[in-house]
């Protein structure tokens, strides 16, 4: 009755003064009254109201002790007792002069309320241990109290802003005494916090649990915690002042039965060991560069300059990321879509698709604005290949590459798939196809069979080549071994396949010719290539515009490995979709570092041709311009004209291409006399059309020992170049141009003798020029990707500037302190202006790191399955005995240390036991 009378007379009273303030002073003398009221009553009709047992973490009042619990957190009952009175205050008096509550005596006080009587050793000192001071009671048991500075010594009646702010002060006096705290309990009224206590961390009953390893019903095992319960009583409580958000310290004990921790020993605590925002997204970020949390710690104790100043202990981190991906959990796929979304609504021009499978996520395609922008300047030929083991679901990555114009990878787009089948293939280049409007030129793939139909499918008028290293990779395992190691067999299949300037009837001629010199015409695999001719040899995409950019999918191999490097096979989908980004964000630098060094290096001029190696130096990128300064030079030291054929308008020239390894070659005949070849290859050409070459053929064939090769690589140095005089328009047979965008030597031979002093501008493809894209369009990554991306942006800024000031007064040490006295009074004025703030739990901080709500209400896209593709690694491929010999054939084998001979070792030596026979006997 005691709680309902004093709730009605104070519902009456606050109804009297909204009405008339004369009351005022009426209701606060009213409260003080109650106030006196001893707190024993308060504790006993709590008691029998049930009130004061919050779980098993309990303030025992008669005992002063807390109850043990496994719980560290509060049960925030909501409405626990509506007759719990907000204005009982204890024993403590409200002062209105100083807004502020006084109390009476603060000793240390027994249960009876009387004071204890505590000996002292040597002067009230027995031993210092840390920032603490060791007494002895009457009874002989031992406690300490904490010595902190007196700014943190709290006083009965302290008012604090909120409870906020109380936890910043309890947490930042314990640590400074040496005790860790938890929460205990707390007690609300119609969802409002009236009371709350804090306890020590080493408060509460031990464990007593036992167990037994022999008994039948023994199923788990005892769990070493590494925290002591040794019942302290060191606690604190506040109260909530009525009709306000401030509170006041209305108890505190402070002896504690256990020592306290050594200040050098502090960050060993719980609480220095929990990880703050920065060291979370360290981790965070590291992992995206496929560093772990053990080596991020490592790293971070080196930054700090030592173990003791960073936050957490190496478990710490480790088991932050384990909380990261537990967090994460069932949600990854759904976590991802939503972070993509986010990025098309604050990212210009990025573009994503995707596709489920009864609500499972099962393919995936995305490109940013910078990638759609490369792909219109060099989508000409764009390679892609399928790589395994980049996450834990075993979705098949599949980056689309492509070649900038500094001659490096560039990536336009890329998926993921769960199957390599023909409709996931389908699927993922229409959604390539989607996105950039239009189709490359080539393509340039393996031998994927579902690649290869998928692209017949979507992209009819594309040339499709096949990868010429994965083709020729496979030879050793096709024909026998004699042919490939004990003959030229390997040389001459190698300058058939990868002669880049041989026509197609020469090509087949070679081909039938290799097969008879080595009896391979009832090889099946060469007859299955020969048949796919078109799709892998040089000479069928002669006529391809920038077909010699790729032959192989080497580029795609190049840029899968720069993925594999930073994506672990256990990443999650965003974890990898992180690793994506960095790798994108250093190919980016890079792109802008070599614009950069194009704008700023010189080149230097080595020919004559002074004001055409200008004009090209400053058209074309610096790479560029270092292979057509080669052409520019081979042109003055090995091309030279031997005819020319006059037309009205366009001229047909005839240009002699000198090798200097064959060009004075010297070969032996039939009757022992040395002929100089070059002397016999000025024969007449002018007419222009070639008819002398039968007669070069009738010449070489007069010695014996010059091969058909040979003659064959005679003919390749006399080009024919069709030049226009009127509109110079140019073109050579040799197609240099039409294969790679630059002109070749023949055709800067020809530039020369009619004195052109720059390179046409037609010709100058816009693929190879300088500065085509915007650095600001390069410097668009995906990290800042939603509305908090200034935000983080300005973060980093003021990193960097923090360091900066750090290293400009690194020498001198009064600027350095001076610096520091300032920084931590700006740090403390951030912390008063930001007390207001909500702290941001680790969930929250999750789920700001990845740019997404990880737990939402609705998940629309589930995790992909778990699916084994056919590169995966699962290393279950049935080998051929063909491919197991070779394979034990490359295997380096042991020699014998007795008798030298390689396939067995001593212990199984017949020299060695025939030996021992022969002592023996």
């Amino acid at each position: 009755m005691f709680f309902y009378g004093l709730e009605v007379l104070n519902l009456f009273l606050e109804i009297v003064i909204s009405r008339n303030s004369k009351f005022m002073r009426l209701h606060v003398i009213l409260i003080e009254y109650f106030t006196y009221i001893d707190i024993s009553i308060m504790i006993t009709v709590m008691d029998d109201l049930d009130m004061h047992d919050i779980e098993n973490n309990h303030l025992d009042e008669e005992n002063h002790q807390f109850g043990y619990t496994d719980s560290e957190f509060l049960h925030n009952e909501e409405n626990q007792s509506e007759t719990q009175d907000m204005n009982d205050i204890g024993n403590d008096h409200y002062d209105e002069e100083n807004h502020q509550f006084r109390s009476g005596d603060s000793e240390i006080l027994d249960n009876d309320g009387n004071q204890l009587e505590i000996q002292v050793q040597s002067d009230n000192v027995a031993a210092q241990y840390g920032s603490c001071k060791q007494f002895i009671e009457a009874d002989g048991s031992l406690f300490w109290i904490p010595e902190v500075e007196p700014g943190w010594i709290p006083t009965l009646g302290s008012i604090f802003k909120d409870i906020k702010d109380v936890i910043k002060w309890y947490k930042g006096y314990a640590l400074r005494s040496g005790f860790d705290i938890r929460k205990s309990t707390e007690r609300k009224k119609s969802g409002i916090t009236t009371s709350k206590y804090f306890i020590c961390n080493r408060g509460g009953l031990p464990n007593t649990s036992t167990l037994d390893t022999i008994s039948d019903d023994h199923n788990k095992q005892l769990r070493n915690s590494n925290c002591k319960r040794t019942n302290c009583k060191a606690f604190v409580a506040f109260k909530a002042i009525p009709h306000s958000s401030e509170v006041y310290l209305w108890r505190f004990e402070q002896q504690h039965n256990h020592k306290l921790i050594n200040q050098d020993c502090m960050h060993l605590s719980r609480a220095k060991r929990q990880l703050n925002v920065v060291d979370q997204a360290f981790i965070h970020k590291l992992s995206s560069a496929k560093v772990g949390a053990t080596t991020a710690y490592r790293l971070m104790c080196v930054i700090k300059g030592g173990c003791e100043f960073v936050d957490g202990i190496e478990i710490d981190w480790k088991n932050f990321k384990r909380d990261i991906n537990c967090h994460i959990g069932g949600t990854d796929a759904n976590l991802l879509i939503t972070k993509l979304q986010n990025r098309k609504e604050n990212v210009t021009n990025f573009t994503y698709e995707y596709r489920c499978d009864k609500k499972q996520l099962n393919a995936l395609f995305w490109a940013d604005d910078t990638s759609k922008q490369n792909f219109e300047l060099f989508g000409d030929v764009v390679s892609f290949d399928a790589t395994y083991r980049t996450n834990r679901y075993c979705m098949v990555f599949v980056p689309f590459t492509g070649i900038d114009n500094h001659k490096r990878c560039v990536t336009f787009g890329a998926g993921l798939l769960c199957r390599e089948d023909t409709n996931s293939y389908i699927w993922l280049l229409r959604s390539f196809l989607k996105c950039f409007g239009k189709a490359p030129i080539m393509v340039v793939t393996d031998q994927d069979p579902a690649m290869k139909k998928a692209i017949e499918i979507v992209f009819p008028y594309t040339k499709h080549r096949f990868c010429m290293w994965h083709i020729t990779s496979k030879l050793p395992l096709k024909v026998s071994w004699e042919t490939m190691n004990k003959s030229d067999f390997k040389a001459d299949f190698n300058s058939i396949v990868w002669d880049s300037k041989i026509v197609v009837n020469d090509f087949e001629m070679r081909w039938d010719a290799l097969m008879v010199k080595y009896k391979l015409q009832d090889n099946k695999w060469m007859k299955d290539m020969f048949d796919l001719r078109s799709s892998w040899i040089p000479a069928y995409f002669k006529d391809v515009p920038m077909s010699g950019l790729m032959r192989t999918t080497s580029r795609s191999e190049s840029e899968n490995s720069a993925f594999n490097r930073v994506s672990h096979h256990g990443y999650t989908l965003n974890n990898f979709m992180n690793a994506f980004e960095s790798v994108m964000e250093r190919q980016r630098n890079n792109q802008i570092k070599f614009d950069f060094d194009t704008s700023t290096i010189i080149p230097i001029i080595k020919t004559p041709l002074e004001d055409m190696e200008k004009h090209a130096s400053m058209v074309y990128t610096r790479t560029i311009f270092l292979m057509v300064q080669r052409e520019i030079l081979h042109s003055l030291v090995s091309c030279s004209q031997k005819s020319v054929t006059s037309g009205v308008v366009s001229d047909i020239c005839i240009v002699k291409h000198k090798r200097t390894n064959i060009s004075k070659k010297k070969v032996v005949v039939e009757k022992k006399e040395k002929v100089d070849i070059d002397s016999e290859w000025n024969f007449n050409t002018s007419e222009g059309d070639f008819e002398n070459i039968l007669n070069i053929l009738i010449i070489l064939k007069k010695y014996s020992n010059f091969s058909f090769l040979n003659m064959l690589i005679m003919l390749i140095f006399l080009k024919q170049v069709e030049f226009n005089r009127e509109d110079l328009m140019v073109k050579c047979s040799c197609m240099l141009f039409e294969r790679f965008g630059i002109f070749c030597r023949h055709i800067f031979c020809i530039l020369k003798i009619y004195d052109i002093q720059e390179i046409p501008s037609r010709y100058i493809l816009k693929r190879w020029r300088r500065d085509i894209i915007p650095t600001t369009v390069l410097k668009m990554t995906f990290r800042y990707s939603d509305s908090s991306g200034n935000v983080e942006k300005v973060a980093y800024k003021a990193f960097s500037m923090l360091d900066q000031c750090l290293s400009s007064l690194s020498n001198d040490d009064k600027k350095l302190e001076e610096f520091m006295q300032k920084l931590e009074v700006f740090m403390t004025d951030i912390g008063e202006q930001g007390s207001d703030k909500l702290l941001v739990t680790k969930e929250d901080h999750i789920d700001k790191l990845y740019g997404a709500t990880t737990n939402p209400e609705v998940v629309d896209v589930e995790n992909p399955p778990m699916v084994k593709n056919k590169g995966s690694g699962t290393g279950k491929r049935l080998k051929s005995a063909l491919e197991k010999a070779t394979i034990q054939g490359n295997k380096q084998s042991r020699s014998c240390k007795t008798c030298g001979v390689k396939g067995h070792n001593s212990r199984k030596c017949l020299t060695l036991l025939n030996n021992s026979k022969v002592q023996s006997a």
